[in-house]
């Protein structure tokens, strides 16, 4: 009898403490969830942090037209700030680039190929152009635009200089926004032109915080302005640009890079059927470049840009599916490409293995 008081004892006793376990389970399971989440977001953002700090394998995959990457990173290559990106690396991600590299390549390097990560990078100052009248007088054209500059919807005081370029005719000039962010000004053009015109803007905060934005208009013409690449694609890499003429019998007339600070004329090194190669030197201004291409297809003037680097880029997932939401971390990081300041903003998501 003895024994059996005993093993019921026992029995009671082995019941109270999985009951005590399980109740502690409950109660620590949050806490243990929290730390798994903290632990994970930490991971998230290490990772995101090597995509920015390692220059990758080749550490110049960015600069070659034909190499795959062996490890992604988007560093510059034995630079001695923290955060500074390779120029060409940041305009592969560019889909629009001839050279791009696709998120499926990069992202098999991670030896976690449904890991969901997102890259943007963008000027860290918004600028918009709009016409705001055109007049015609005497043997010119004056246009009157407005410009807006603005930091997180917040309008800014801003350094203008800008260039207006129709065939190989380039006028500039300069100007600051207002401290609502606002500016107005003046271009005029001579009537003896006509065809597709580009307004180039450069603004400055600050000597490392430098934006832009390009208006293209019709000179001396009621039709209005073909959308970007119809005549020609223009893929920036190595400090060289490859124009692919989209039409027979099209004609380059002539190939500038602008800058805040400067204008240059692009040398061209190549001339194959439909394929031109321009070279551009290595300018110290700290600014963005616009590379701007003008021409004749058939008696239709035309104008193309591209910028270099070519930002804004937004590479990799795109984060459609609710769950990936959820379970996603965003990081926001300043970049610097070309000595210019850029905001960086990285998106992690867990794979199948970090649930």
């Amino acid at each position: 009898m003895s024994s059996i008081d005993t093993l019921l004892a026992c029995s009671a006793m082995i019941v109270l403490v999985l009951s005590s376990m399980l109740g502690v389970f409950k109660l620590a399971h949050p806490y243990l969830q929290d730390e798994s989440s903290e632990y994970r977001t930490e991971i998230n953002r290490r990772l995101a942090e090597c995509l920015l700090l390692d220059s990758g394998d080749p550490p110049d995959w960015g600069s070659r037209t034909n190499t795959s990457v062996v490890r992604f990173g988007l560093a510059k290559p034995d630079s001695a700030l923290p955060f500074e990106l390779d120029i060409d690396k940041v305009t592969k991600l560019n889909q629009e680039n001839a050279y791009h590299v696709s998120f499926e390549e990069v992202f098999r390097t991670f030896g976690a190929p449904d890991k969901p990560v997102r890259i943007e990078i963008r000027p860290l100052l918004d600028v918009t152009l709009n016409l705001a009248s055109q007049a015609n007088e005497g043997n010119q054209t004056v246009y009157r635009f407005d410009a807006h500059t603005t930091r997180s919807n917040l309008p800014i005081v801003a350094s203008l200089s800008y260039y207006t370029i129709i065939r190989s005719y380039v006028v500039n000039g300069t100007t600051s926004t207002s401290t609502s962010g606002v500016a107005s000004f003046e271009v005029s053009l001579p009537n003896s032109l006509n065809g597709t015109a580009l307004l180039i803007l450069f603004a400055k905060m600050d000597p490392r915080a430098v934006s832009y934005a390009v208006y293209p208009f019709r000179h001396n013409s009621s039709d209005g302005a073909y959308p970007l690449g119809t005549f020609v694609r223009l893929s920036p890499l190595n400090y060289a640009l490859m124009v692919e003429l989209l039409y027979l019998g099209e004609e380059i007339q002539s190939a500038k890079v602008f800058t805040y600070n400067y204008k240059f004329d692009l040398v061209k090194v190549s001339d194959y059927p439909q394929t031109e190669t321009y070279s551009l030197s290595h300018l110290l201004d700290v600014s963005p470049m616009i590379l701007a291409v003008t021409g004749l297809n058939e008696s239709e003037s035309f104008a193309e840009w591209v910028a270099y680097p070519q930002v804004p880029v937004e590479f990799g997932s795109d984060f459609a599916e609710q769950r990936d939401m959820t379970e996603a971390v965003s990081f926001q990081f300043l970049v610097g490409i070309n000595s210019a300041m850029y905001e960086c903003r990285m998106v992690v998501g867990d794979s199948e293995d970090d649930a």
